[in-house]
């Protein structure tokens, strides 16, 4: 019985070899079916491809064509600059199973990034800046508890909702003046004490909410500037009675020289303690 089975199948596997040997429409068949692996390995190639350039900054601005073809990766299309092309290049070609990166990029000093690449870019910007000042936000502990809604458009942050006193309405608004990428904020908080110090949290002694304001506003001061430092967040501050300390290390005297002449021109910074290290492993 299982040799009759046995023949049964190699009878069946040669009639099938003959019909796609001797006849167009199974070599039609065969070739069709052949073509289509090799397209879906090409399509897939093509896909790694446009992901790994979706994920640069650099090049996912422009345009650039991509053609797969058994392991060969072929780039069409333009950039500002030889480095960008180059980069295309080396991109492509750190994509496995690619054998040979075909690279026609045309280089046009002139070229501007694309309508679509700049309306996805500004959207995603709008998108993480949300995200990273709710987060601010929810870990503030004088904005815990209040009710304070984000809105992100082309960067402009946009507050709304309710705090207790004009502090806190001060407060959020510095806390979402220092997400990176915010070009501004429009402040529409409504206050339910507006009566209270401006400097009081609830809770807390005035004189140490007042410290800790002034504190804050170095702090934010510091970070305006932080493209002037090796480590901006390495520098820690704290207020008493109109006077800041500087505590922390910087990568140069200039940087401590900095540090100081901007705690000294914050508004209500009578004297600074400047206690900053030099150090050359701040990163």
């Amino acid at each position: 019985m299982a040799r009759k089975a046995l023949i049964t199948a190699l009878a069946l596997v040669v009639a099938l070899g003959l019909f796609v040997y001797f006849t167009a429409t199974g070599r039609s068949l065969l070739g069709r079916v052949w073509g289509e692996s090799r397209s879906a390995d090409d399509i897939a190639m093509t896909n790694k491809v446009k992901s790994a350039f979706s994920l640069s900054k650099r090049l996912s601005a422009y345009e650039i064509n991509i053609e797969a073809k058994d392991g060969v990766v072929t780039l069409t299309g333009q950039v500002p600059s030889d480095v960008d092309k180059e980069l295309a290049g080396n991109v492509a070609k750190d994509i496995p199973d690619v054998k040979t990166v075909e690279n026609q990029i045309q280089v046009n000093s002139g070229i501007k990034p694309s309508e679509s690449s700049v309306r996805e870019g500004m959207r995603v910007a709008d998108l993480e800046i949300r995200a990273n000042l709710n987060e601010r936000l929810m870990s503030s502990q004088g904005l815990q508890g209040q009710s304070i809604q984000a809105n992100v458009q082309d960067r402009i942050v946009t507050l709304t909702g309710r705090v207790e006193t004009p502090a806190q309405k001060a407060g959020a608004e510095q806390v979402a003046s220092s997400v990176p990428n915010v070009v501004s904020v429009v402040n529409n908080l409504e206050v339910s004490n507006p009566a209270a110090a401006q400097n009081e949290t609830p809770g807390e002694p005035e004189g140490a909410s007042r410290d800790k304001d002034l504190a804050n506003r170095v702090l934010f001061a510091l970070f305006k500037e932080r493209e002037n430092f090796a480590d901006a967040g390495a520098i820690k501050v704290a207020g008493r009675n109109n006077a800041v300390t500087l505590t922390g290390s910087v990568a140069s005297k200039a940087e401590r020289a900095l540090a100081q002449r901007i705690a000294q021109d914050v508004d209500g910074v009578k004297n600074v303690s400047n206690q900053l290290t030099v150090s050359t492993q701040t990163k």
